[in-house]
């Protein structure tokens, strides 16, 4: 409860403060005032901000630094998902098509690649995110069997480790990674299988950085009958493996329920230090998301031989995305501004402060399309992904109502576009935020 009441003091003295100020001079300031309120539930702060944010909306023009890919004499990339960027402001590249890690300078040149796809020390496969630990080292996250795979900067393998290792009857995998300096923040999924039943334990684990499990912040438990199997596709609750990120100041959010715009606030210690939650209205799906879930669902039922139930969700999830900013600030990727981006834009984003007061809506131009690219912000700096949804898939995930099934494919090209050009280079564009 110390931790609770920190939280609310800290949020009570800033407004004391400007209301001082006014009284003391006697005339009204040009500050922005937050309408919202504090609860209490379950014994939890909550942290009530109205639909409207406290500020007007901003836009942000970032100064492209360096663009690779495209060129003949580029280097001619698999598929880049993720970035890192180190100390020296070097721009680390992860390929999950050739299993390398691409070391790129601030004038965008590759000085070196580090690790190889494979099995032995050092090596990965099937890999889709990676993190800075916090000894310094670099961890790869493969999904399954479930490994973070280490190295160091020059790519000296490490002791990598895993979750622990099962019979034939368990099927293992991760599916999100966060860390900061002090801890690393890992969602899995381990499933079950015997006696005409299928279990699956869902947790969301701190961990220190040589794999020693340290605390459990959220867990769940499924069992389904294996020829009585229910999925929701996209629209399910208790899916925080993969909605989490862990902040530099040692919060983690928690973004877990489908059609509630709620982040739930933990210490990496495992304990609960409260709720924020805005004023929403859930979006429904497109007619075109809607028949692309169909499709999925005949699909999965030709798979399965009609042995899986499937529930379509009508709406979006309220919250796609969360990210932790520097100086404590968490921006949301929320259905409406899936949708309502103007193009050539990343965003709209949704910015909280530390105390989780609604501050503004924030829209980043840049060279982008949400149909066919995708985005990650590092820092200060933001790299977009061209035409990475146009990827042929590989690994997929399909869950809800506990259970989990994936599927693997080995990657090929791109097919040819529906207006019969050829498919367009993967590039990556990095971006300097400014203001």
């Amino acid at each position: 409860m110390r931790a609770q009441n920190k939280w609310l003091d800290r949020l009570g003295a800033g407004l004391i403060l400007v209301a001082a100020i006014t009284i003391l001079t006697g005339t009204a300031l040009s500050v922005p005032v937050w309408t919202g309120t504090i609860e209490e539930q379950d014994g939890w702060p909550v942290v009530l901000n109205p639909a409207e944010p406290m500020e007007q909306e901003e836009v942000i023009k970032p100064e492209q630094m360096w663009r690779i890919g495209a060129d003949e004499e580029d280097t001619l990339f698999g598929l880049i998902e993720d970035a890192l960027v180190d100390e020296d402001g070097n721009v680390l590249l992860l390929d999950t098509v050739l299993s390398t890690i691409y070391v790129v300078d601030q004038s965008g040149e590759i000085v070196r690649t580090v690790g190889r796809e494979g099995d032995g020390p050092g090596e990965f496969r099937f890999a889709r995110e990676m993190e800075f630990l916090p000894d310094g080292t670099i961890g790869v996250m493969e999904m399954m069997p479930g490994k973070i795979v280490v190295l160091d900067r020059d790519g000296t393998p490490r002791p990598s480790f895993a979750l622990p290792d099962g019979d034939q009857g368990i099927m293992h995998h991760m599916q999100h990674i966060s860390a900061n300096d002090d801890a690393v923040l890992i969602g899995k999924v381990v499933t079950t299988f015997g006696d005409g039943s299928a279990t699956t334990h869902y947790t969301l684990s701190s961990y220190a950085p040589d794999g020693t499990e340290t605390a459990t912040l959220l867990e769940h438990k499924d069992v389904q009958s294996d020829g009585n199997i229910s999925l929701n596709l996209g629209g399910g609750d208790n899916e925080f493996t993969r909605r989490f990120t862990l902040c530099p100041d040692g919060r983690v959010i928690v973004f877990q329920k489908a059609k509630e715009y709620e982040l739930e606030v933990f210490q990496a210690t495992g304990a609960k230090q409260g709720i924020i939650r805005r004023g929403y209205e859930s979006v429904r799906k497109s007619d075109k998301e809607l028949e692309e879930n169909r499709r999925q669902a005949e699909e999965m039922r030709e798979r399965f031989q009609g042995s899986v139930e499937l529930e379509i969700e009508e709406y979006a999830r309220d919250i796609s995305g969360v990210i932790a900013r520097p100086g404590g600030e968490i921006w949301v990727i929320n259905s409406q501004g899936d949708r309502d981006c103007p193009a050539q834009s990343v965003g709209l984003f949704d910015v909280f402060d530390q105390e989780g007061r609604y501050q503004r809506r924030v829209r980043i131009e840049a060279d982008y399309d949400p149909d066919r690219d995708t985005f990650c912000l590092r820092g200060d700096q933001l790299f977009v992904f061209k035409e990475a949804q146009k990827a042929p898939p590989r690994i997929s995930t399909t869950g809800g109502g506990g259970m989990v099934m994936m599927t693997i494919s080995v990657g090929a090209p791109a097919e040819e576009e529906e207006d019969g050009e050829e498919p367009r280079p993967y590039e990556v564009i990095c971006y300097r935020l400014s203001r």
